[in-house]
């Protein structure tokens, strides 16, 4: 599987290296926002998943060659049955809602501010928020889009990421008849910052005479530093509190190192199968997600009761996560 992936990463780079010279000068496509994919994804935001999932969303676009789509407000809610980042979760299931709003100007701008609320018992409470600005541009077949994000956890937070402060994301798209290959750049704000690659392949299907019911399946690769989780495991994992698990004894204080955190490597597959409804103005949007985590870290385990030290290095175990996405969207 590894093999056949590491054939798709250089077909799929081979392909965006030359893309200037394969381009057309066919007109820019003009969007619209009256669909939303739900992705995982993704960057590392609020909902973190990949390919800008924008983990909140991401838009899809429609084509319309005669009226320019003007500039509007739109209002997205999302809910997430579990956060989960690069095929990693915390130790407790974290459910998320989290509602954003978003002005999309004509030009491609477009700025967005969610918040990311816990559902965790015994009340919801905020988990973290983010506020962004991106451009899309799209020449022809293909599409481009540079995103900002300014993200801030809460110190409670159980999200594996939550050491990051924001993104640089650039997100290259190329559309054949026959499948859409996409490629992410990311660069994570932190006091360790991480560098994070994804590779998609998707197709989308159109059902109703309308092409308002959409069906995408999706396959993802994952690939990233893990300075982030490092610090997941130094400062959140054995230290915040979660419901039904009891705080450690006063004499006792435990913390995990991730070793070779800096190591480039690929993370996780995931499999995802968007489907999208639209009505109007309004978008409904339903993602099932399998992630399948690979190459598990090396944990360096330190236990301190008292005056003594314990120490121990095992290797995680990461099983298959199984999550969805639900999210309604109202463009205005």
């Amino acid at each position: 599987m590894k093999t056949s992936f590491s054939r798709l990463i250089i077909l799929i780079f081979s392909f965006y290296v030359s893309y200037p010279i394969m381009a057309q000068d066919n007109p820019a496509e003009l969007q619209t926002t009256s669909s939303t994919i739900l992705n995982k994804k993704d960057s590392g935001l609020l909902n973190d998943s990949i390919l800008f999932k924008k983990d909140t969303v991401k838009k899809a676009t429609a084509t319309d060659s005669t009226t320019p789509t003007p500039s509007h407000m739109q209002l997205n809610v999302v809910y997430e049955s579990n956060n989960v980042y690069l095929g990693r979760a915390d130790s407790t299931i974290l459910p998320l809602l989290t509602p954003e709003i978003s002005y999309i100007f004509k030009s491609g701008f477009e700025i967005d501010f969610s918040v990311g609320i816990s559902l965790i018992a015994p009340s919801p409470h905020l988990n973290s928020w983010s506020l962004d600005g991106s451009y899309t541009f799209n020449p022809g077949n293909y599409s481009g889009s540079v995103t900002v994000t300014i993200a801030n956890y809460s110190v409670n937070s159980g999200s594996v990421n939550a050491v990051q402060n924001g993104s640089l994301a650039y997100n290259s798209t190329y559309t054949f008849s026959f499948i859409q290959p996409s490629l992410n750049l990311t660069y994570t704000f932190a006091d360790h910052p991480d560098y994070q690659v994804s590779f998609a392949l998707q197709q989308e299907f159109d059902f109703l005479h309308n092409g308002n019911l959409s069906f995408t399946p999706t396959a993802t690769m994952n690939a990233s530093t893990q300075n982030y989780y490092n610090s997941y495991y130094q400062n959140k994992r054995y230290s915040i509190s979660r419901p039904g698990k009891p705080p450690l004894p006063a004499n006792v204080s435990v913390s995990g190192e991730v070793l070779n955190s800096g190591e480039f490597q690929i993370l996780d597959y995931e499999f995802s199968a968007p489907v999208n409804f639209s009505a109007g103005k309004w978008s409904f949007d339903f993602t099932p997600t399998v992630a399948i985590p690979v190459n598990p870290a090396d944990i360096k385990l330190t236990t301190k009761i008292d005056n003594q030290t314990f120490v121990k290095t095992y290797k995680e175990k990461l099983p298959n996560v199984f999550y969805i996405q639900v999210g309604v969207t109202y463009a205005f």
